[in-house]
């Protein structure tokens, strides 16, 4: 974890112990008056969902005007560039995929999700939360592919005996 990342969780946990302490019954004199000096500071949480081992950008359907518009949007080296570049403008930045990473490509088959897993490292995020599509090479692989990426995962949706 970066420097900066680790700074962000920590103070990120004093705002969420905060909350908690003034819900109590507010702080001494003393302490609310140290807080007012505080610096207050920006998140920025980027979020990325259903991307389905999208890896080349591909035509994508959008209304505008009341008008079927194709565009060609997606694919992970794009989507990398868009968020390092918006990571570049915040100064505090969490990065999250919420799921459907390793179904909906030929590639993603042939390989049972093993071709997304270094591309998923490479994209920087910080959390990944499992999609309804994570279980489609099964539990033991859905475990392993999970188990391969670098940043922490949270799943309150599955049972594992």
């Amino acid at each position: 974890m970066k420097a900066s990342r680790r700074k962000f969780l920590s103070q990120l946990g004093a705002i969420g112990t905060g909350t908690g302490l003034l819900s109590l019954g507010g702080l001494p004199a003393e302490a609310e008056a140290k807080e007012k000096d505080k610096k207050s500071f920006t998140i920025s949480i980027f979020q990325t969902t259903d991307v389905h081992c999208q890896i080349h950008p591909h035509d994508e359907l959008f209304w505008e005007n009341d008008q079927a518009v194709y565009r060609k949007t997606g694919g992970y080296a794009h989507l990398k560039t868009f968020l390092e570049k918006e990571k570049a403008k915040a100064e505090h930045s969490f990065v999250i995929d919420t799921g459907d990473m390793f179904q909906g490509s030929e590639l993603s088959v042939r390989t049972t999700g093993e071709a997304m897993v270094p591309l998923l490292n490479e994209m920087g995020y910080d959390l990944y939360l499992p999609g309804n599509w994570e279980v489609i090479y099964y539990k033991k692989a859905m475990q392993h592919l999970l188990g391969s990426l670098h940043a922490p995962k949270i799943c309150a949706n599955m049972y594992h005996d």
